[in-house]
């Protein structure tokens, strides 16, 4: 027994491909989708306002961004780099060092510690110069990256 279902309606198909949240009515016309529609958000959206140009993740990532801008040190926020087949996209990169900063502060998840010493992994591998700030919310941020990246000959004005 074999059974074909056919559909005929008014539209062409690239009408139903312009509406695809939208129902269909027994007439052809679209209805309005039921329930309230809500603005999509992204999981790991950049929300937070850090300094005068750019929108962070974190607040972690806020006080480094901060930090770099009132020092006047060139940063760019999350540059997308292609290592080894895989897409990466870092906290920080200081072009003017040619250095990459990653802001770590979910020390307490042993997943995120697993992709931390894979990423460092990867970046000694392919020779780049990276600094993994591990954060645990005790102390002062602001010293901890002046500390890592005076290491790495980075000048601070203060």
């Amino acid at each position: 027994m074999n059974l074909v279902i056919r559909l005929s309606f008014d539209l062409p198909a690239r009408e139903y491909l312009r509406y695809p949240r939208k129902r269909l009515k027994k007439d052809g016309k679209f209805a309005c989708p039921t329930g309230l529609k809500l603005a999509h958000r992204r999981k790991f959206q950049r929300i937070i306002p850090a300094g005068s140009l750019i929108k962070v993740r974190s607040k972690y990532e806020k006080v480094c961004a901060e930090l770099l801008e009132k020092n006047k040190i060139r940063f760019q926020y999350e540059p997308l780099i292609l290592l080894e087949g895989r897409q990466y996209r870092p906290d920080f990169y200081l072009p003017d060092y040619d250095l990459f900063l990653e802001i770590c502060g979910y020390g307490h998840m042993p997943f995120y510690n697993d992709r931390i010493a894979q990423k460092q992994k990867i970046y000694e591998k392919c020779r780049l110069k990276a600094v993994f700030i591990l954060y645990r919310g005790r102390g002062s941020l602001e010293k901890i990256i002046k500390a890592e990246l005076a290491k790495f000959d980075v000048e601070f004005m203060e």
